[in-house]
């Protein structure tokens, strides 16, 4: 049985800086007419308050342990306290190229909850390949979406 620390994965960063560059191109707009406009005052806060959400959901992400149980001669995976059955689940999600996304999707539902939805934090891939082989083992649908690292790519 290992168990693999986990992290939330969140997409944060990009909110982040598509939203500072959006409050560059109002704070030039405004530098540009040489005017005042109210609408682009309400606009600067509405993006501030985004920047503002968008980090406090990153620093709770990072700052929030998590661990994943997988043992691949079992039909269970444990995320945090809790148990997943290989039945329930219907397809297991990989997105991302460095540090792929895994997204467990049960069968009752349309897509993978955020509390199913991890990273490894190991440097030496371990987590991923256990979670595959779990995934073939019990006959679990594996989905890769968009490029993949030689990791993901060789399971």
């Amino acid at each position: 049985m290992m168990n693999y620390e986990i992290k939330y994965a969140t997409r944060m960063k990009e909110i982040i800086v598509l939203s500072f560059m959006f409050s560059v191109v109002i704070f030039q707009i405004g530098v540009w007419t040489k005017q005042s406009f109210p609408v682009l005052f309400y606009a600067q806060i509405v993006v501030n308050l985004i920047m503002v959400g968008a980090l406090g959901i990153e620093i709770f992400a990072r700052f929030v342990k998590r661990g994943v149980i997988i043992q691949s001669d079992t039909k269970s995976i444990v995320i945090n306290g809790e148990v997943i059955h290989a039945e329930d689940l219907e397809l297991i999600r990989i997105s991302g190229c460095r540090s792929a996304a895994f997204g467990l999707k049960l069968k009752n539902s349309k897509k993978p909850a955020m509390r199913y939805t991890f990273k490894f934090l190991d440097s030496k891939c371990e987590g991923v390949r256990e979670i595959i082989r779990f995934a073939e083992i019990n006959h679990i649908e594996v989905i890769k979406m968009g490029p993949q690292s030689r990791m993901v790519e060789a399971s």
